[in-house]
């Protein structure tokens, strides 16, 4: 697979997008139209974050690459595809099989011992394993909230579970439904999750910030994975507006 020709300018690369067809293969489909447009998307998405939308597109040509089949083969048996656990992965580690936080968790997909153990996984530092742990976590999670939410509810509750814990979005989802407010929605369940955090871990520190990482943890995780969508718009796109 020949790689993007990617330059260190945001602007340079919006530019080449429309002649790197025949070099990059996630772009020789796109019609010089169609291009057009991507650029547009791309530039909107990443407005405010021009140097972090250089890093992704290096390392989405440099490391995914690496990596791809494994979140393929991963995604086979769970409700998600693999392009949304290829963007928790990046968020986790940036497609780093030996990335360790300092709080012990490591590997592409940050698991704990605890939950490795639960996944079956030996070596959290293996590429594939820690990916598919990862992704049998992911879909275990979503599994655990009720049927009648829809699956883009699910997914949205499930990202902030990852980072979290399921018991904070458990006992957010029944502050919600206590106050009138929706439990099966995010953006309803998100606002009972503030009180929940501070309850639990607002002593820890003078300045609480628990609140704010994990609505960006999740708001990150739909950036990548749209960007991901777009590059491989022939499989099975934009998953997060499904229901």
């Amino acid at each position: 697979m020949n790689k993007f020709k990617f330059r260190y300018s945001f602007i340079a690369f919006l530019s080449l997008l429309t002649v790197l067809s025949l070099e990059a293969p996630i772009l020789a489909s796109y019609s010089d139209e169609n291009k057009s447009f991507l650029q547009d998307d791309l530039d909107f998405l990443w407005k405010g974050d021009k140097a972090g939308f250089i890093t992704f597109l290096q390392r989405a040509d440099t490391r995914l690459p690496k990596y791809k089949t494994h979140f393929q083969e991963a995604a086979q048996d769970i409700d998600v595809h693999w392009t949304l656990i290829a963007a928790i992965s990046y968020q986790e580690s940036h497609w780093n099989p030996k990335a360790i936080s300092n709080t012990g968790v490591r590997g592409m997909m940050m698991l704990t011992q605890k939950t490795a153990r639960e996944m079956g996984i030996k070596k959290r530092t293996h590429a594939g394993d820690s990916i598919s742990g990862g992704a049998k976590y992911f879909q275990k999670t979503m599994d655990k909230f009720p049927s009648e939410i829809s699956k883009l509810e699910r997914i949205w509750m499930s990202l902030a579970a990852y980072n979290l814990g399921y018991k904070n979005i458990e006992l957010a989802r029944d502050l919600a439904k206590s106050v009138s407010l929706n439990p099966n929605l995010w953006s309803e369940v998100s606002t009972a999750l503030e009180v929940i955090l501070v309850d639990r871990y607002g002593e820890e520190s003078r300045e609480f910030v628990k609140f704010d990482q994990v609505m960006q943890y999740v708001e990150r995780i739909d950036l990548y994975y749209r960007t991901l969508s777009m590059l491989y718009k022939d499989e099975e796109l934009l998953l997060l507006a499904q229901k």
